[in-house]
């Protein structure tokens, strides 16, 4: 197994997925560049791309992948901040980039194929892992769709940035911020 923080250990975070969003990110560039942006939809695609990421440092500092079921800070309200997050960046760029096509296949691609196979692929593990800890919150909290009141038996865990860092969102963070700074540069040139 490579060691963490190594460039071999980084390319091993590297799946399909990630060369997927890559790919689209830089399409979207690539049709934003000749297109007049307009700064209204440039600021209300930054503002829900802002809101998607900082729901994600949010998640990442409460998820101990691997160890115990999380249940505290955007878990107790809704099972994927996390896939949220992803989509609401998704939106963001979109809007800013003025791409509706992006958008609508970014709906597509995370409510037809993402959500149901991100769902039956963790729900197997969460079962073995956790067990009747794990079908009780399922059964609780929403997938998507936020709770209002907090999950009852939510933990004790707060919010860490050590947590953040563990789970790599920290350069997540840093890629959205190098896209927005693009997204940025075309639109006062």
């Amino acid at each position: 197994m490579a060691v963490k923080e190594t460039l071999q250990y980084k390319l091993t975070k590297v799946t399909g997925k990630t060369v997927m969003a890559g790919i689209v990110g830089i399409i979207m560039f690539f049709l934003a560049k000749d297109t007049v942006l307009e700064p209204a939809w440039f600021i209300a695609g930054a503002a829900i791309t802002l809101l998607g990421e900082g729901l994600r440092l949010w998640a990442a500092g409460h998820l101990r992948k691997n160890k115990q079921l999380t249940t505290t800070g955007p878990y107790s309200h809704v099972k994927n901040p996390l896939y949220i997050g992803t989509l609401l960046i998704t939106v963001g760029y979109s809007a800013m980039a003025m791409n509706y096509w992006i958008m609508i296949a970014g709906f597509v691609w995370f409510f037809i194929y993402y959500a149901p196979y991100k769902k039956k692929q963790e729900n197997e593990k969460l079962i073995g892992s956790f067990g009747a800890a794990w079908t009780e919150f399922d059964k609780a909290v929403p997938d998507y769709l936020p709770r209002l009141s907090p999950y009852p038996g939510r933990g004790t865990n707060r919010w860490s940035w050590e947590v953040v860092k563990e789970n790599s969102e920290h350069e997540t963070a840093v890629a959205v911020f190098i896209g927005f700074a693009v997204m940025f540069y075309l639109l006062v040139r």
